[in-house]
C-alpha cells in the first residue's frame, strides 16, 4: 500500500472501505447538514475508482479524504451512487475533496488534489472536472481550474459552479 507523509507525521494513503464512517464525520464537518451523502455513494465511487481515492490521517486521526473517478462531459447527480461509468470516458471528475476543520492550513486539500491528478495523468485523461461550492471557488481558481458554465444538477446549491483544468 502506497503511503506518503506529507507534513509533521500527516499521511496519505489509498482509501479503504473501512474508512467510509470517518468519511462521513469529516463530510459532516466541513459541509454541515447541508451536502451529506450516505455511505452507499461514496462505497461506489471507491469501488469504481480505487486509485482515485485517497485518505489523510496522522496516527489514527482522520484528517481529510478525496474521491474522484473518470466521467464523461457534464456533471454527476449528487447523492446518488453511479451504477457503472460511462462507456466514453473523457474526463476526470473531482467529486469530493474535504478536510477536517481542525487540520485547515496544513496544505492537506493541495496534497489530497495532487494524488487525483498524478492517477488522471497515469489514467491518460485529459481534463478534470468537478462542482466547487460557492466558498471553494477561489480555492479551485488557484490549483488551475476555470468556470466552465455547465448547467449544474439540484442541489449544489446557490453560486456553485461546474469548473474545469487540464489534467497535465
Amino acid at each position: 500500500m502506497e503511503v506518503e507523509e506529507v507534513a509533521n507525521g500527516v499521511t496519505l494513503r489509498p482509501m479503504r472501505q473501512a474508512d467510509l464512517g470517518a468519511v462521513l464525520a469529516i463530510q459532516r464537518l466541513a459541509y454541515g447538514d447541508d451536502y451529506q451523502e450516505d455511505a452507499e455513494v461514496f462505497a461506489r465511487k471507491l469501488a469504481l475508482a480505487p486509485a482515485a481515492c485517497w485518505f489523510a490521517e496522522h496516527g489514527d486521526k482522520a484528517l481529510g479524504y478525496v474521491f474522484a473517478h473518470p466521467w464523461s462531459s457534464g456533471v454527476p447527480r449528487l447523492h446518488s451512487p453511479i451504477e457503472r461509468l460511462p462507456d466514453v470516458l473523457e474526463q476526470g471528475f473531482l467529486h469530493d475533496l474535504a478536510v477536517s476543520p481542525a487540520a485547515r492550513g496544513l496544505g492537506l486539500g493541495r496534497a489530497l488534489f495532487g494524488k487525483v491528478q498524478a492517477w488522471s495523468r497515469a489514467s491518460n485523461l485529459q481534463a478534470l472536472g468537478l462542482v466547487a461550492l460557492a466558498d471553494a471557488i477561489d480555492f479551485w481558481r488557484g490549483l488551475g481550474f476555470a468556470a466552465d458554465g455547465a448547467e449544474l444538477p439540484c442541489g449544489y446549491g446557490a453560486g456553485a459552479l461546474y469548473m474545469r483544468r487540464s489534467a497535465v
